[in-house]
Parts: C-alpha cells; sequence; structure tokens
C-alpha cells in the first residue's frame, strides 16, 4: 500500500494496523455506510463536491452516480472531456445529477461532472517531514488519503522506461530556473486562506509530461491574501495582472482592483513562470464560487478537512458552515475529515448544515484499540450501543463502518450479516470477541466509534492515541522499572526493551523517551485492567507481538484510520 503518512505493519496475525492511515491509491469498494449521521437523507441534491473515491460507475461523496450520457467537463478550459476512463480516484470533481435525485436514491445519473484542479506547474520544493510540496507558490499538504498517478509517456515505454512516481520522495524538485521539478496537477481542497500553512489539501497529484499548448498549463487558484492595482497574491504566488482577460459573475471586466482580499480567484497562463515560482504573468484570471451551487435553498454536500471551528460553526473547503442544527456531539473540530450536507445560505456563500458524517477524526482527539470487547449494552437511543474494550466505553451508532473479519468469508462491510440493526445479535454469535475500534472523542471524552471490526481471535491487546498529560509519563529502564504512560485514560507498563523503531515489515530496538502529547503505538496484552508491554520468552528485544513505537508530535490535524 501506498501511504504518505507513517505506516506500521502492527501485528500480521490479527490483520492489525493501527498505525495505517485510511486512503490511498486504488479502487477498491466504495463506502456503504450511511451517508449522514445527524439528519434526514432524502432531500433532493443539487450538487456534490468530492473527491473521486471508485468507479464502477462513479462513487463521490458516497453515491454511485451512474456517468451514462454525463457531460465531463475541464472547469479551467471548458473543454468536453471524451469519456469517463479520463477520470481518476483522488480527482477532485462537482457532480449535478439529473433533476429530482434524492440523496438516498440507490443509483442517481450525473447530469454533469466538473473537474476542478486546484493548481498545474513544477513541483518547486518538497519537504517528505512535513508532507508538503510547492507548486505554483502554493503549500500543498499531502496526507495518508492523498493519491497518485504518473502519465508521463515513458512509464509505459517499451524503450527507455522510467520509475513510476509512487509518492512525495520519487517528485522531482526545481534546482534551477532551467532546472524545473516534476509537472503535475493538485486536485483537492482549499484549507487556509492566511497565506501561511498549507493552502490546498491533496487528494491526488497526478504527474504528466511537460505540458502542450494549453491556456491553462500553468495555473494557481486559492483566496487572495493581499491586493494590488493590478495584482493579487495567492498562496505565495505573486500574480501580475496587467495583461491579463479578468472574469468575474457577470462576464469579463476590467482587471483594475478586479478583486479583493478573501475572494477565491484562478490564474492561467500557457507560458511558464521564472522558477521556483514567486511571480506569475497570468493570461487570464476568474472569480471563483466556493460553492457548485449558489441558488439559496439548494441541497448541496461537501467533503474535506475542517480548517477553523468556533461555536456552532466552522470552515470546509473554505466555505462557511453553520452548524447550528447539528448536535452538539457531532460538532467537528479543526482537522477532521467530514462530509457535511446540508442548503445553500442567504447569499450564496456558505451552508446551513443539516447532517454531518465524520470520516476521519482529528489525531488528537483519535484513539484506536485492539481487545476482546467485555459488554454491550443498548444506547441512549435504538439503533445505538455501548461497547466496552480495554476498559474504554465506546458508543456506536447507525454512522459506525461496521465490518466482521472473523474470518476470510465474513461478509465485507455494510453487508446486511452485520449492521446497527443486527450489532448485538451478531458480536453475541461470533466465536470471536475479538474487537479493532477506530474512535473519537468529543469535547467531554466520551468516544464514538467511527470504525468497529470483528477480527480473528487472539490474546493480543494494542492501543494507538496520544499520550495523556496527567499522569505525567515515566520512563523506565529496565523489566523491573517499565516505562509508563496513559493514552486517553487507559494505562500503559512498557518493559524499555520493547521500544522500537520500524523499518519496512521489521522492528528495530530503538531507545525512546515518551513524552505527553507524543503519537504512541503499543501492543502487548491486557492485564491487571493495564495493557503490559513485556518481552517475550526467547526474544531479546520487541516482536511484532510486544513493542513500543513512539512516533513524536503528530502532525496537527492528520487524520487517521485503518
Amino acid at each position: 500500500m501506498r501511504r504518505i503518512a507513517f505506516v506500521l505493519a502492527a501485528s500480521l496475525a490479527s490483520a492489525f494496523w493501527l498505525a495505517s492511515c485510511g486512503g490511498g491509491g486504488g479502487s477498491g469498494a466504495p463506502e456503504t455506510m450511511p451517508d449522514n449521521s445527524n439528519g434526514p437523507s432524502s432531500a433532493t441534491l443539487s450538487a456534490s463536491s468530492g473527491e473521486i473515491t471508485a468507479f464502477g460507475s462513479v462513487f463521490v461523496n458516497g453515491h454511485e452516480f451512474s456517468t451514462q450520457g454525463a457531460q465531463i467537463v475541464d472547469n479551467d478550459t471548458g473543454d468536453a472531456v471524451a469519456d469517463a476512463s479520463a477520470l481518476e480516484v483522488g480527482m477532485s470533481v462537482d457532480v449535478k445529477p439529473m433533476a429530482a435525485t434524492a440523496l438516498d436514491a440507490a443509483s442517481p445519473r450525473a447530469a454533469e461532472i466538473r473537474l476542478h484542479p486546484l493548481a498545474r506547474g513544477y513541483v518547486d520544493a518538497t519537504d517528505t517531514t512535513a508532507s508538503t510540496l510547492t507548486v505554483m507558490g502554493q503549500t500543498v499538504q499531502l496526507t495518508s488519503a492523498t493519491n497518485f498517478s504518473d502519465r508521463r509517456a515513458c512509464v509505459t515505454a517499451t524503450t527507455s522506461p522510467c520509475t513510476a512516481v509512487v509518492g512525495l520522495s520519487d517528485l522531482g524538485a526545481t534546482t534551477s530556473p532551467t532546472g524545473p521539478g516534476s509537472y503535475v496537477t493538485v486536485h483537492g481542497f482549499l484549507f487556509s486562506a492566511s497565506g501561511t500553512g498549507a493552502n490546498i489539501v491533496a487528494t491526488l497529484v497526478s504527474v504528466g509530461d511537460a505540458p502542450g499548448p494549453s491556456q491553462a498549463a500553468f495555473k494557481a487558484e486559492g483566496a487572495v491574501v493581499t491586493t494590488g492595482t493590478t495584482s493579487v497574491t495567492i498562496g505565495g504566488l505573486n500574480v501580475d495582472l496587467s495583461h491579463a482577460t479578468c472574469w468575474g459573475a457577470g462576464g469579463t471586466m476590467s482587471c483594475t482592483s478586479a478583486f479583493s482580499a478573501g475572494q477565491v480567484v484562478s490564474v492561467f497562463s500557457a507560458t511558464a513562470p521564472a522558477l521556483p515560482a514567486t511571480n506569475f504573468t497570468a493570461s487570464v484570471a476568474a472569480l471563483r464560487s466556493r460553492l457548485p451551487v449558489q441558488t439559496v435553498g439548494a441541497t448541496v454536500e461537501l467533503q474535506g478537512r475542517v480548517s477553523s471551528a468556533s461555536g456552532t460553526g466552522f470552515v470546509l473547503r473554505g466555505v462557511n458552515i453553520d452548524g447550528a442544527a447539528l448536535a452538539a456531539a457531532n460538532l467537528p473540530t479543526v482537522g477532521d475529515d467530514v462530509r457535511v450536507t446540508g442548503t445553500v445560505a442567504t447569499g450564496g456563500a456558505g451552508i446551513t448544515a443539516s447532517a454531518i458524517k465524520l470520516l476521519h477524526a482529528a489525531i488528537s482527539r483519535s484513539l484506536a484499540v485492539e481487545g476482546d470487547f467485555t459488554a454491550v449494552a443498548a444506547g441512549s437511543s435504538a439503533n445505538t450501543y455501548v461497547v466496552t474494550v480495554l476498559g474504554q466505553s465506546i458508543n456506536v451508532n447507525a454512522s459506525t463502518r461496521l465490518s466482521d473479519r472473523s474470518t476470510w468469508m465474513a461478509p465485507r462491510s455494510g453487508s446486511q450479516a452485520f449492521n446497527i440493526t443486527s450489532f448485538q445479535t451478531v458480536l453475541a454469535a461470533s466465536a470471536s470477541k475479538h474487537l479493532v475500534v477506530s474512535a473519537a472523542a468529543d469535547t467531554t471524552g466520551q468516544l464514538t466509534a467511527v470504525a468497529l471490526r470483528i477480527v480473528p481471535a487472539s490474546s493480543g491487546a494494542a492501543v494507538q492515541g496520544v499520550v495523556d498529560v496527567t499522569p505525567a509519563p515515566v520512563n523506565g529502564s529496565s523489566a523491573a522499572s517499565p516505562s509508563s504512560f496513559s493514552i486517553h485514560g487507559l494505562a500503559v507498563s512498557a518493559d524499555p526493551a520493547t521500544f522500537a523503531s520500524p523499518r519496512g515489515w521489521r522492528l528495530h530496538a530503538q531507545a525512546t523517551t515518551v513524552a505527553a502529547g507524543d503519537l504512541v503505538v503499543a501492543r502487548g496484552s491486557w492485564t491487571g485492567g493495564q495493557l503490559v508491554v513485556a518481552v517475550p520468552g526467547g526474544a531479546s528485544g520487541p516482536t511484532l507481538s510486544n513493542f513500543v513505537v513512539d512516533l513524536g508530535t503528530p502532525r496537527t490535524g492528520d487524520p487517521c484510520d485503518f
């Protein structure tokens, strides 16, 4: 599996991948869980804005849209795409379904699919530590869910073939004005409008040959940070508009003071800027809407990572979301990857949310555990339950992704055999009581399962999460004086000899100092109300069944799942 985030094979025996982050390439099965965790799902959908997650027809935001008869359009050039084969997993698209398509329709037909990349140009810099790259002055954040594709001719050439780019470390960066880096098209969603931090969170980085003649060969899109008489700054790119054709909502307009700070603008040219790209002479500049539909009252969907949150309001894909109608426990925090359904608010610039689906929680409030469940009780409302694993009480509801993988023949996620209505019955009848649960904590610390999986029976137990401040971690020196710390109140006692650093598929002993706030993965046995990590007989150090890996301070808001 290709992953930008750090990947750890925790235990092959139990198929336990706590440190493996969700997403990534491929065209696997689409989501089959309910689309909305808080609100109705029968509204008529005007547009769905998100990334392509799978094919069959095309899957966007959990819906399968039939592409038969759909118009596929490049939003930058207006050119029609010949057929759906040009679409890729990870592309950011706006889908407008045929009229009168309800959100709960089995397979709506797409009337129009608009491709909407946010940057085209040469890679000027890469940072493997921060998982970022710089393209056209835009800082692009890569996550565990970022896909890569390589469409260069040399990849499939019979003579002088080249190795395909499959991750950040394979990209070339600009070495001089005449030594451009890899040419890429970046799909994703806008994140920061401040000019600092990541401007774009990437869902797909598509590598290509140097472009031929095209008015959109080089592009940047983002929120305007500063303005001049005939210039704007987008991210770290100073854009000269003095020779451009400028477009607004009503058509062409003068480029003099055409745009204001905070507006989303696309700038294009067929000519590459001097590298590294800090200054760009645009031939075309266009005002963009943050929403795929601006009709007040229209029902739309957006999916992405929350960039800011305050009270009941938050910002998603640069769009202000009013979450006053959502349950307080469902309000997201910064870094959460969510899908929001709502109606276009007055003014056409925001959304009044009616439903929200948590896809991945920010790592700061994530907890993943593996172990036998010791109790299952009915929750406070119909089709909700509370399951106890490693002493943690975890809510399960209709939005939890459920799967039974206790045997290789077990039903897949979303099957009729294991869903929320059969939850308690299936658990009671299962030969294995062993679960892997990914959960998110709300502001009170209450855990709600994002995903729950029945796995083959095992005597092992594990946890992944952020080390608590209280009680303060104690770093030991030997088996007789173990290290001790807690993760969401779950106590861990570990022989320092089990501390490890993973290299590929192997674990290597490594002395580590655990600190509060570190992201830690630990595996051992659940004994006496704590997770005990000890060197097993016959071993001299960490094994796949007994180890502690300290991943250090997690990147802010990097959503992880397994």
